[in-house]
């Protein structure tokens, strides 16, 4: 069995990560917000020769690679050491939190500084879509893209627990301890969740592992996986 453990880029990645969520402090309003302190503070490290947002790959090149779906790759963070590359894909739902804030020296009671998402079933189908866009990414450009990482943050207990026995998005499940993910995922059933939603192959075998996280008071898990 293969199991993808990554090159020596994405583990560096994977460990900086991490870093990123245990030294943050501030939550995180969304997963723009998210997206664009992680790139600032990868760039700080001065350990990556470049970071780059919204990294367009068009659709016409990844459906020859066997991409399912009819949108563009749009990659969340390409981070460049050398000539090696590698991707980072980010999730981020959460349920509401509310809380004191302070902007320009003043503190402001009771704002909702995270929302409810919601849709557990489609974040947990996207959050292993992005899996497979990265092993697309890594086959259309084998000599430079060295693979990636798939990163959801939440502090959503579902996504620790994971659908029940049955339910149409059993396959896609993020439950913790979840291992040797491999082949062909899709819904138990048609609904119109699953419309416009088609099931894919992974080619790698995976695993998850939650890891817990805390900022501004509220409890956190993120977990990674290496491509």
């Amino acid at each position: 069995m293969k199991t993808d453990l990554g090159s020596s880029l994405t583990r560096r990645l994977a460990e900086d990560v991490g870093r990123f969520v245990a030294e943050r402090s501030e939550i995180l309003f969304n997963e723009h917000d998210f997206q664009m302190h992680l790139a600032v503070w990868l760039n700080m490290t001065r350990r990556y020769d470049g970071v780059e947002i919204e990294y367009y790959v068009p659709n016409s090149m990844a459906r020859d690679a066997g991409y399912e779906w009819d949108s563009n790759l749009k990659l969340d963070l390409v981070v460049r050491s050398g000539g090696e590359y590698a991707v980072i894909e980010l999730k981020y739902p959460t349920r509401k939190v509310v809380s004191p804030i302070t902007r320009f020296g003043t503190l402001v009671p009771d704002v909702e500084v995270v929302k409810n998402h919601g849709a557990q079933d489609l974040v947990s189908y996207h959050f292993w879509k992005d899996v497979r866009r990265i092993e697309i990414v890594r086959s259309l450009f084998p000599d430079s893209v060295k693979g990636g990482l798939a990163v959801i943050l939440t502090n959503e207990p579902y996504y620790l627990k994971g659908p029940g026995a049955g339910t149409i998005c059993e396959a896609f499940s993020t439950a913790q301890g979840r291992s040797g993910v491999h082949g062909k995922l899709d819904w138990t059933r048609q609904t119109k969740t699953a419309e416009g939603n088609p099931g894919f192959r992974l080619d790698g075998h995976y695993s998850v592992e939650w890891h817990p996280a805390e900022f501004s008071g509220e409890k956190f898990n993120y977990a990674i996986i290496t491509i």
